[in-house]
């Protein structure tokens, strides 16, 4: 029985397009020029695929779409050395960091959502459910949105990027929620749009729930997913079948 649910935010809870993408084309060529790297579209295009962005396209498995900000750093500069041009990780982390929120922000009152999200968060706490967040993103940047789009006050927990907390699939956010709420593994939803969200759920003794309305075709799960529903609209629904 499902008595806790993690949620992934991007691309789950809010469409990742409209948010990361269109943030992605942006940051990468003020991240250069703040660099005083000489900006070439070719060079644009090939940071851009180094994080999983190919001609518009993201890669469900590409660094953007799951990867911590000092994750995405790093590959930034190891692609970059590949030139020999050579940027420390924990600076391009802050910058990259900054650069993003700041576009993101920017993007957050015209937020796309998938369903009416208080409804939908009140049907799950009206069956006792403990409702968390196990994100990339860093903790403001995380709470802020769940802000703008007014549901934050339903949420028990959120596990995000902090510095120092492990990136999914790694064990710590779900032990944390799991032993904070005095759950068992199996009692545990994970909800996400990506492979990643599914191995977090799957390697820590959870049920793994992936939504196609993120970055993700239904062959990207490569059987891993426990159930696949289009986006958390038919959650309700799966619950109950469940």
């Amino acid at each position: 029985m499902v008595k806790g649910i993690l949620f992934d935010k991007d691309g789950t809870l809010v469409d990742f397009f409209s948010l990361w993408l269109q943030a992605a084309t942006e940051v990468i060529p003020f991240f250069l020029k703040k660099n005083k790297i000489q900006v070439s579209q070719e060079l644009i295009e090939y940071l851009l695929k180094t994080i999983g962005v190919n001609q518009g396209e993201i890669d469900p498995k590409g660094a953007l779409a799951y990867k911590s900000y000092g994750e995405i750093a790093k590959d930034i500069c190891d692609a970059l050395e590949e030139r020999k041009i050579y940027i420390a990780v924990t600076k391009a982390k802050e910058q990259i960091e900054e650069f993003f929120n700041q576009s993101v922000s920017s993007r957050e009152a015209n937020i796309q959502l998938f369903t009416d999200m208080n409804a939908l968060m009140e049907n799950l706490k009206s069956r006792n459910l403990i409702i968390g967040l196990a994100t990339a993103d860093t903790k403001i940047s995380a709470e802020n949105c769940l802000k703008s789009i007014g549901i934050e006050q339903f949420f028990d927990y959120i596990g995000a990027d902090d510095g120092k907390r492990k990136p999914k699939p790694d064990k710590e956010m779900f032990l944390e929620f799991q032993n904070q709420f005095l759950l068992k593994p199996e009692e545990i939803a994970v909800v996400g749009d990506t492979y990643n969200d599914m191995l977090f759920a799957k390697q820590n003794g959870g049920i793994a729930i992936g939504v196609l309305s993120g970055v993700s075709e239904e062959e990207d799960f490569e059987n891993e997913a426990d159930y696949i529903i289009a986006s958390i609209h038919e959650l309700p629904e799966l619950l109950d079948r469940i």
